[in-house]
């Protein structure tokens, strides 16, 4: 299992270095959709501070706030558009039938995408982290960097579960970008990447069901010093991440063994 998964993750990384301008974008992306949020915040208060947000954030920084719901939001993304998209990229290479028709299971072949995922966003979130203590001024010190990596850790565990789903989507209906961008704006919407999810009952009930909203208010709080429960935290997470395992390899094998039964495995 442990060649297989190495093989993928060279395979995956050959494919990555054949493009090099698409680590420079997603590098860049996550901090260029922050800039309009910024202009609006002063058109509308005035400024970069509002007492109404600080009651909702525990903070009145605007700034800060938003970008790290952007920096870290960006493993749910890549866990959402890599894992679910690659093995449609397979059907593009042409070589979804042989890799699935392998003796090996198509979960360990997943685990191997995961893991390059996993590689591929902590490289982007670290360049964006970097980016974002040399222009923002915003501060982390070695302290702060276990507590970080546990959360992290954590999110990255139940996104596998995330990316496991998003792949059988994409093999029950092929073109699954519909699908994939409804997935994205439902977070955006209900996880607290660029407001509290504390603004609307609804918003608030919802999100406790989202993995990345425990992350995110886990590294605010050790970021920006704002005051959070970390066992809570860390304790829905785990349970976030037992339930949604299984869940996503249940998933994804039903949805396998019924495209090989139906012979549309590699149907456009």
């Amino acid at each position: 299992m442990t060649r297989i998964i190495c093989q993928e993750l060279r395979k995956e990384f050959k494919i990555l270095l054949a493009y090099p301008i698409e680590i420079a974008f997603w590098i860049i992306s996550p901090l260029l959709w922050v800039i309009p949020l910024i202009f609006q915040g002063k058109a509308l208060i005035g400024g970069l501070q509002s007492t109404a947000f600080g009651n909702l954030a525990g903070t009145g920084e605007y700034i800060p706030y938003v970008l790290i719901g952007a920096i870290f939001s960006t493993y749910m993304f890549s866990a959402i558009w890599s894992m679910g998209n690659s093995l449609r990229n397979e059907m593009y290479y042409g070589t979804l039938e042989q890799i699935l028709s392998a003796p090996v299971k198509p979960i360990v072949l997943l685990l191997g995408k995961g893991l390059y995922n996993s590689i591929l966003s902590t490289v982007f979130v670290t360049a964006q982290v970097l980016i974002c203590v040399l222009i923002f001024g915003l501060d982390i010190t070695l302290a702060k960097i276990l507590p970080m990596l546990f959360f992290l850790i954590l999110l990255l565990i139940g996104l596998y579960g995330v990316g496991f789903i998003a792949a059988a989507v994409t093999l029950l209906i092929k073109e699954a970008h519909g699908v994939l961008h409804l997935f994205e704006y439902v977070l955006f919407l209900f996880s607290p990447i660029r407001y509290p999810v504390e603004v609307h009952p609804v918003t608030r009930a919802v999100s406790v069901f989202i993995p990345l909203t425990y992350a995110l208010i886990a590294l605010r709080g050790i970021l920006l010093g704002i005051e959070f429960d970390f066992w809570r935290n860390s304790l829905f997470l785990l349970g976030i991440d037992c339930a949604i395992i299984p869940l996503g390899i249940i998933i994804f094998n039903a949805i396998e063994r019924r495209t090989k039964r139906r012979g549309t495995l590699a149907h456009y």
